[in-house]
């Protein structure tokens, strides 16, 4: 009798590592992916808290075509990516855009057919073909920052 109740417990025992084993792993798994989105979201955050774009220049041409050319400088501290930035004009949605955009920094000078804008750098925009001038310009970076102004010239 004395082996049977022994026996048992040290099954009993031994279930109930396993168990716990496996309840651990799973518990530390999940902590280590709540971890991770915090600080995902937490850099995200940064990223949008450190980005800061201007609308320095804005003018309407009306030969050969109605355009416009907006300069925007990136007055925050993160890098940020043509390709990863939108242009409204007027509330529509403009695409081919960044193939004649130019980036004209202090340290490189004019960069045509680049896709990095580094802080400090303008940004200049020329869009032509337009029906008219639109009433806003628009651009919105890629973390999410925007800046918008409005247009009072209008094509002749």
């Amino acid at each position: 009798m004395g082996f049977s109740v022994s026996g048992s417990l040290v099954v009993i025992l031994l279930g109930l590592f396993i168990a716990l084993s496996a309840y651990y792993g799973s518990v530390s798994n999940a902590g280590e992916r709540l971890h991770d989105a915090r600080s995902a979201a937490q850099d995200r955050a940064d990223r949008i808290a450190d980005s800061d774009i201007e609308i320095t220049g804005l003018s309407v041409f009306s030969t050969p075509s109605c355009g416009v050319r907006v300069e925007i400088n990136n007055t925050g501290s993160t890098k940020l990516l043509l390709s990863d930035t939108d242009l409204l004009l007027g509330n529509g949605y403009r695409t081919g855009w960044a193939e004649g955009a130019v980036v004209d920094g202090a340290a490189n000078g004019s960069e045509p057919g680049t896709d990095l804008w580094l802080p400090g750098e303008r940004l200049t925009v020329e869009e032509s073909g337009l029906d008219a001038a639109p009433r806003s310009v628009k651009v919105v970076s890629g973390p999410g920052v925007a800046a918008t102004r409005g247009v009072t010239a209008a094509c002749s």
